[in-house]
């Protein structure tokens, strides 16, 4: 096994692990920061992909003269998360934004301008135009000018790591990690870690993730000590699944009242709406509603596509046509250029073609829950970006995941630092680790990956627009059936991780925010609560609830 030692080590090589491995450094240049990253730093991670119209980042600016404030910022939070997000953290995020970013700004990042300042957008959940953009690339210039920052300065970046599980030493303190790099088991020893690795896209059949983001910072994080907050709460929505590209369909193109049919040419939107409610006004209303969420009428939109594709009046690729014929070619450029250009060269031109349009899992509103130093609650273990739990609550406004992870990833960043700052000793490597490194190694088996891809249908099925008891049940029954003869610690965190949200789905008997049971269509007062999952004394996940 290869060993390696460091001061602070970082794993996710996205917008928050860029950000929390600088701030690190740049707090305390005499520590040794070691980033590890799945693949190669600068396109690995959620963050790197261009997938829709507008990636932005919320700021309260006021650019756009509309009145915002970090004031009016914090309320458009705590509105948008259904009473479910914490109050200490959207704080901390409304009054520290314009820091942060103006501080990527200075490390060269651009943002779409007009009259001599950035442009700013108005995005779901936001009262006011706050969200700055890069085109759709935003997320990408953010670790771009991160990455060359972090070079700088002397971070270690070590690239091809799937780190799988962390290590503790023998006063329960994290010390390190272990995983695969290059599909050889590798140990890093650290004085702090924080955890930057975000989602789970991947375990669902749709999704616009990259293949590292299947949820190995959470199941690490559980079996470590950490809490899981927030975990019913996830991002499903509309994108492209032919032409078989990665891009989300939102804003502007649903302004353009598009045509929906399924595999038959029927318009079945109508058929979902229910009395008072035009299709119109559905399709309206998704422009500034882009997850499926139960906050508006735009939810009869994903649920009429979800149902159509459960019944099998789906393509075969898994969508329904959405037709924009209508509209002139020069109305599409003005309105969405970014959405016009890409699909133009994925070979589809969107005056004269229909392209096929899918539900994908893209962001989860859940997470590992910390303080607002990004602190889990296990000594020597930090955490920032989608990994973590408690800001955005049932919902998020659009452009707050990116804030999310330049504003705790700085705080988590320097956290860690002055943690590892007074740890005399570096840990020395467990006698456990090396019994670790063999089970790393395994290969995934025949039977292993039938169970994953199984996994993959019954999540999209049964965890993602509509949830009802019964299909929630299947999950976790499946769950406990594959559990105790899994060998492999790939399908192991999958099957822990559908565990959790299965879990925080069935236990929440409401419908709220972007969680939607059918079997409880409406919001509870009773049930403004979070539902927090950790390891019970049985190794399996306990469920308590809280209120702020």
């Amino acid at each position: 096994m290869n060993e390696l030692r460091c001061d602070v080590l970082v794993i996710g090589g996205g917008a928050a692990g860029s950000r929390a491995a600088y701030e690190a450094k740049r707090s305390h240049p005499q520590l040794e920061v070691t980033l590890v990253v799945a693949g190669k730093y600068g396109t690995s991670g959620s963050t790197n992909l261009i997938a829709s119209e507008s990636l932005g980042i919320n700021a309260p600016f006021n650019y756009m003269g509309d009145g915002d404030d970090p004031d009016v910022y914090f309320q458009d939070m705590l509105d948008t998360g259904g009473g479910l997000s914490d109050p200490d953290l959207c704080r901390v995020i409304a009054d520290e934004a314009c820091t942060r970013v103006e501080e990527l700004m200075a490390l060269g990042l651009e943002f779409d301008s007009e009259a001599g300042h950035p442009v700013q957008r108005k995005l779901s959940g936001c009262t006011k135009a706050r969200s700055l953009t890069c085109g759709g690339a935003t997320g990408r210039e953010i670790v771009r000018v991160l990455k060359k920052a972090n070079i700088s300065i002397g971070v270690q970046v070590i690239e091809d790591v799937r780190i799988l599980d962390l290590v503790k030493d023998d006063n329960g303190r994290v010390c390190g990690a272990v995983g695969l790099n290059e599909k050889k088991p590798i140990f890093i020893t650290a004085r702090a870690v924080i955890l930057a690795t975000g989602g789970a896209g991947r375990i669902f059949r749709k999704n616009v993730n990259p293949p590292s983001i299947e949820g190995d910072g959470w199941a690490m994080a559980y079996r470590a000590g950490a809490r899981l907050v927030n975990m019913e709460f996830f991002q499903v929505g509309p994108a492209v699944v032919k032409p078989k590209v990665q891009f989300i369909i939102h804003s502007h193109m649903w302004r353009l009242q598009p045509k929906l049919t399924n595999v038959h040419g029927e318009e079945f939107l109508k058929h979902y709406c229910p009395e008072g409610v035009e299709v119109a006004e559905v399709i309206e209303a998704k422009a500034m509603s882009y997850p499926f969420s139960v906050r508006t009428v735009a939810k009869y939109l994903d649920i009429a596509i979800f149902k159509e594709l459960m019944a099998g009046r789906g393509t075969l690729d898994d969508g329904v046509y959405f037709d924009v014929t209508h509209v002139e070619e020069e109305v599409l450029k003005q309105r969405a250029p970014i959405t016009y250009d890409f699909l133009k060269r994925a070979g589809v031109d969107l005056t004269r073609e229909k392209i096929e349009l899918g539900l994908v899992v893209q962001n989860f509103n859940g997470g590992i829950l910390i303080d607002v130093n990004g602190f889990t609650g296990v000594e020597g273990l930090y955490a920032a970006g989608e990994v973590t739990g408690g800001v955005h609550g049932a919902d998020r406004p659009g452009g707050n995941n990116l804030i999310d992870t330049q504003v705790f990833g700085y705080r988590a960043g320097r956290a860690a630092a002055e943690y590892a700052l007074g740890q005399k000793e570096k840990s020395k490597l467990p006698v456990i680790v090396q019994d670790m490194s063999s089970e790393l190694v395994k290969p995934v088996t025949e039977e292993e990956q039938v169970a994953l891809q199984r996994s993959a249908d019954l999540y999209y099925r049964e965890l993602t627009i509509v949830r009802r008891a019964e299909g929630l049940r299947r999950v976790l029954d499946y769950i406990s059936e594959h559990k105790p003869n899994n060998q492999n610690n790939i399908l192991g965190n999958r099957l822990l991780v559908g565990q959790i949200l299965a879990l925080a789905a069935l236990t929440r008997e409401e419908s709220r925010g972007t969680h939607y049971r059918e079997d409880f269509p409406d919001s509870e007062p009773a049930w403004q609560q979070r539902i927090i999952i950790s390891q019970g004394t049985n190794g399996e996940p306990a469920v308590t609830a809280d209120k702020f």
